[in-house]
């Protein structure tokens, strides 16, 4: 069978000089390796690094990659663009389709395949999970989360600290008011590796003239594989090996202790054979549970197994945002040519019935265009951004989400390599008020009802900044509810659950032990097979999960190596 490109839109498949001096391909001879990774974003990516840095010179590792290499950097470190709109340019839209009956199904961000996976249009936020959320989760990884992992996860995305001085007097000012109560505010973190930050985080010049910098894993292996690391980096050898332009179409089992591994090409669509002690899948929450299901491993599997692949892909919620102009916070100017990312965490606290008050995180930007670093060039832009006046400050609150047993990844036809993916967004916030916010917190509330709480934080919130002495309210008086703002589409950004470890399914209830993989990340039944991406993850947390999935990917690190 010939690997068909064109059935993903926007898929890029191509060699480059570049790509083959730069990230050299694996031509050796020996199809036998210790460990395959199938992927290479942050799950796969994070992995991969961590394992040849433990055991790479006494086991043989290789990453596949079915797609190309596309960019060195991040994306903001070489594109004006806004980074949703390159996204889009190379993500691959195989799945913006019709459903049953006409049901248009609306997938919002799609899977990157390439060097680096999504880790290249990501912006680099990696904000924690709270223990309320880690509640969702088995009980021996949120041990482990909780006792280091997710700290180190941290340092291996280079997490810094500080966005300056008008940030953290930000901060201590909404520390200082009743916000904290039910709040724990800080500023988000975010992965910053350039080499002029300061020790603090804080830039060694101006923020709108010099980029910032962000995490990626292409630059990871393309680290650990360096240039001269040995006389063949495309050889033999033990160490880490990446080859790309290789779509994995098959999985099966030769004896108790291999597996065979089937990829084409997708340039020219030929065939290639690789065995393994290990494999572990990190395509991400759409393209594993794909794979796993057209896999002959994977229609080997129990019934009970396999019957939940695929099923309960899941998000989480998100409003629009609402933006307000400010001048001070207290007796603290707020310069326009400052920034600040900070993020309310939820304390998770409960009202006398048991419900959770607050369950979700509000998510704060200010001056939010000095952040993108596409703008770092003040004389590219038609109208340079304005250096002088009342800063915006914009908010949206970031629900958490329980595994949602209505969405699913149905399996392809025989060998194909399009499903149908049905994911609910019609008529999102009924939805979520009838099922999504009593699983996550036990409420029980009218729309207006959930509007009226977000208004309530969003006064609390505005009312601690003044635009020249008069208390801050939304532009244009544009609320949540009726004629306002109000929740986004039911939209893929961070899709977990697929291929979910066991889960808690609502608010109160046990942990489950029904599941695809078990705490180990190991695919059930199936002793050296393995998943490290999104799909595993049990719950949608209100944060961004990429700090959760590299603390997962560390983890299984520390199992394999």
């Amino acid at each position: 069978m010939t690997f068909d490109a064109s059935m993903f839109a926007n898929f890029v498949a191509v060699s480059s000089p570049v790509h083959e001096r730069v990230s050299p391909s694996y031509t050796g001879i020996h199809a036998l390796f210790d460990i395959i990774v199938v992927g290479s974003g942050i799950g796969g990516g994070v992995l991969a690094d961590d394992l040849a840095d433990r055991s790479g010179d006494k086991k043989r590792i290789l990453v596949l990659e079915a797609g190309s290499y596309l960019y060195p950097t991040h994306v903001y470190n070489c594109s004006r663009m806004p980074n949703s709109t390159v996204a889009q340019r190379f993500g691959t839209s195989s799945f913006w389709q019709s459903g049953a009956e006409g049901t248009q199904y609306y997938i919002h961000e799609r899977p990157q395949m390439n060097l680096g996976g999504r880790s290249i249009f990501w912006s680099g936020l990696i904000p924690t999970i709270q223990d309320w959320e880690l509640e969702f989760f088995p009980a021996r990884v949120r041990h482990d989360l909780k006792s280091g992992m997710l700290e180190q996860a941290g340092a291996a995305l280079n997490q810094s600290i500080t966005l300056g001085e008008t940030a953290q007097k930000i901060v201590g000012k909404l520390r200082a008011s009743a916000l904290a109560e039910h709040f724990d505010i800080a500023e988000t973190p975010r992965a910053l590796h350039q080499p002029y930050l300061r020790p603090n985080g804080t830039p060694a010049a101006e923020l709108a003239a010099q980029s910032t910098g962000v995490f990626n894993t292409a630059e990871l292996l393309i680290n650990q594989i360096g240039l001269s690391s040995n006389e063949n980096p495309g050889g033999d050898g033990s160490g880490l090996r990446l080859l790309l332009n290789h779509y994995v179409e098959d999985i099966k089992r030769l004896d108790e202790n291999r597996l065979e591994v089937l990829a084409r090409n997708t340039l020219t669509g030929a065939p290639s054979y690789f065995q393994a002690a290990t494999v572990v899948l990190a395509c991400g929450a759409i393209e594993s549970p794909k794979l796993l299901a057209r896999s002959t491993i994977g229609r080997e599997l129990p019934a009970e197994v396999r019957s939940l692949v695929g099923l309960g892909l899941t998000d989480h919620p998100a409003t629009n945002e609402i933006l307000t102009t400010a001048t001070h916070i207290g007796d603290v100017a707020i310069p326009k040519d400052t920034t600040a990312k900070i993020i309310l965490y939820s304390r998770g606290k409960r009202d006398a019935g048991g419900q959770i008050l607050y369950p979700f995180n509000v998510e704060m930007n200010v001056n939010h265009e000095y952040w993108h670093l596409r703008e770092n060039d003040p004389a590219s832009p038609a109208v340079p951004i304005a250096t002088t006046g009342a800063s915006i400050i914009d908010i949206k609150f970031s629900f958490g989400n329980c595994i949602d047993p209505m969405n699913e990844i149905r399996n392809c036809p025989p060998f194909g390599y399009v499903p149908e993916i049905v994911f609910r967004n019609q008529s999102w916030t009924d939805y979520l008020v009838a099922s999504r916010l009593p699983a996550l917190a036990g409420w029980h509330k009218s729309d207006k009802e959930v509007f009226a709480v977000l208004n309530e934080v969003t006064h609390k919130i505005f009312d601690q900044f003044q635009h020249n002495g008069v208390a801050c309210e939304p532009v244009e008086n544009r609320w949540y509810g009726e004629g306002g703002k109000g929740f986004g589409y039911g939209t893929v950004h961070h899709a977990i659950g697929t291929l979910r470890m066991p889960y808690k399914q609502w608010f109160g209830g046990p942990v489950l032990t029904e599941s695809v993989v078990d705490e180990d990340l190991r695919v059930r039944t199936v002793e050296n097979l393995f998943v490290c991406d999104m799909s595993v993850m049990p719950f949608a947390s209100a944060a961004n999960p990429v700090r959760t999935l590299a603390a997962l990917a560390l983890r299984l690190s520390n199992r394999l190596g």
